[in-house]
């Protein structure tokens, strides 16, 4: 009904010999301009739909396109094939739009070709879902390893909370040890000072009788009759053992004093000079008997901050020894001199006697009661009475001995100015 509505006058031209209207042909552009337009819409409505902007430019050209074959189609309906006017001015307009959408459809082909197909989306894909399985089969991995490491420090944890408990066991027990230690080192402490006291005043105490038998042994002699030689020859001997006697009560009363701490009051700064001549007073017979040089140089330091009676043991200890082993063969010579040293007064005393051979005795020289000379008398306590003194005030002894020349003691006082 449509159809045989519309005028003769919008029908297409016929080609030369057919004869008018043909209802067909109407038809046939009726069909090419709604085909136009539904694939135009179409495109339209994909172009509005697409988020992607190559798709988007693509579609809208190719709508475009359909659109002006379309409009080319529906031009039909409305002149005939001898009006060349306005028709064709449309004609052409809609022909070069149709031409520019399609020369910026064919530009914008690359950017299409760049857009993946299908199946390289699909093998995309398959490929990202392989490495998101590949991902996780590692962060499985990286799970267990995490739960192996975690488990792992728990052990170690676990061992090492046995290992601080059976510590703080250990420490006690030390501890317990410890104060079971110092109870018992107080004891010993305790029974050691009572056992020096006793020693001291044991030993002070006996040389008065000691005394009193010289006494009447020298009270005997006045009234026994002096030209008997048996009796000569018995008070000798009597003699040597009460001297003898004396002597080993007064280095046990020796060692005894220097095993008490000396007391603040009784350390002073001492003269090596006016110590050294008490020493002469005391050993003036032996001296004179070995004929002995004594060489002083106490210029460096003339001074020591130190306790009177323990230098004096010092000095006399040294000298004694001097004399006792010195070289029949040679006068005696001993030397002494002070020197700074560091954070120490260095006291040298050096002879010429026998010397002795230190890698032999060297260990043993200042242990107690030990002697290294048969051929001179003596009691084996002089060096560990210099080695005890020096010790407790914080000192050091050094020898050097060559056989045959002479030794050289160096006696390191803590230096009480610095």
């Amino acid at each position: 009904m449509v159809l045989l509505q519309i005028s003769p006058n919008n029908a297409v031209s016929s080609p030369a010999g057919t004869p008018g209207p043909d209802g067909l042909v109407l038809v046939g552009d009726l069909m090419v301009v709604t085909a136009y337009v539904l694939v135009a819409g179409t495109l339209f409505y994909l172009a509005i739909r697409q988020k992607n902007q190559e798709r988007k430019v693509v579609l809208t050209l190719f709508g475009v396109t359909a659109l002006m074959g379309g409009a080319l189609h529906s031009l039909n309906f409305w002149g005939d094939g001898n009006d060349g006017g306005l028709f064709l001015v449309l004609r052409l307009v809609f022909g070069v739009i149709a031409l520019v959408a399609t020369g910026l459809l064919i530009k914008a082909v690359p950017g299409l070709l760049a857009i993946p197909s299908p199946e390289q989306l699909q093998k995309a894909n398959d490929e990202l879902r392989e490495q998101i399985a590949e991902r996780e089969r590692s962060q499985a991995a990286l799970r267990q390893v995490q739960q192996d490491l975690e488990q792992r420090v728990q052990e170690r944890s676990a061992r090492a909370i046995t290992a601080t408990r059976e510590l703080e066991r250990e420490v006690e027990n030390r501890k317990r040890a410890e104060k079971q230690l110092i109870s018992k080192n107080y004891e010993l402490v305790k029974k050691n000072a009572d056992l020096d006291d006793f020693v001291y005043y044991a030993s002070r105490d006996l040389r008065a009788p000691v005394l009193n038998i010289t006494g009447l042994v020298e009270a005997l002699k006045e009234e026994l009759p002096p030209d008997n030689p048996e009796f000569n020859q018995l008070f000798a001997r009597l003699d040597d053992s009460v001297s003898s006697i004396h002597r080993k009560l007064y280095n046990i009363t020796e060692v005894s004093r220097i095993q008490r701490p000396v007391k603040e009051e009784e350390l002073s700064m001492v003269s090596f000079t006016q110590v050294l001549e008490l020493v002469r007073e005391r050993l003036a017979e032996p001296l004179s008997i070995a004929e002995a040089n004594l060489h002083t140089d106490f210029s460096a330091a003339p001074e020591v901050y130190f306790s009177r009676d323990n230098l004096l043991s010092l000095l006399t200890n040294l000298i004694s020894n001097a004399i006792k082993f010195r070289d029949a063969l040679r006068p005696l010579q001993i030397t002494l001199s002070t020197r700074h040293q560091d954070h120490y007064l260095v006291l040298t005393v050096q002879d010429n006697g026998m010397g002795m051979d230190l890698s032999q005795y060297g260990q043993h020289l200042f242990s107690l009661f030990r002697r290294f000379h048969d051929h001179v008398e003596g009691s084996g306590v002089g060096l560990y009475i210099i080695k005890r003194i020096m010790d407790n005030n914080r000192g050091k002894v050094e020898v050097d001995s060559v056989l045959g020349e002479g030794t050289t003691f160096q006696l390191y006082f803590v230096n009480h100015e610095q």
